[in-house]
């Protein structure tokens, strides 16, 4: 019984210490989505497989890697998706964003626990990309 009630006191200092963490990330960085992913590949200097902080908002796409910050403008991602992939069930777990750096397009490659994670950060790069390329009621696609 002991052991039980000690094991959902942990839980729920856990979950309360993720949450508060996840606040603050948000809002020192004024975004509205935050994810933790696994950087699969794109990024320079940080390492496949490393833990990264997912954020997006005030225009910018935002991924933290202990001390790094890298800022990547939504206005250069060119376009983002799930990898193809045949014959794998975790397809749905990753995102591939395809940025604009140093005069070539680069993929950057994230895998998050969730699919409901990648899911929301792709809905929101995309509607981002629809209202950049409108004007006048006008989607251009």
């Amino acid at each position: 019984m002991w052991f039980l009630l000690g094991f959902i006191i942990l839980v729920s200092i856990f979950g309360i210490r993720t949450t508060s963490r996840s606040n603050k990330l948000k809002q020192q960085f004024g975004s509205r989505l935050h994810a933790v992913g696994i950087h699969q590949s794109g990024l320079p200097q940080v390492a496949e497989g490393r833990r990264v902080d997912v954020l997006i908002g005030n225009g910018n796409f935002y991924i933290q890697s202990g001390q790094q910050t890298f800022e990547l403008s939504l206005r250069k991602i060119g376009s983002a998706g799930y990898p193809n992939r045949t014959g794998s069930s975790n397809s749905r777990n990753y995102l591939v964003i395809h940025y604009e750096m140093n005069g070539r397009v680069r993929p950057i490659v994230l895998r998050f626990m969730k699919p409901a994670h990648a899911k929301a950060f792709l809905w929101e790069i995309e509607g981002q990309l629809f209202t950049r390329n409108s004007s006048d009621g006008i989607i251009r696609l």
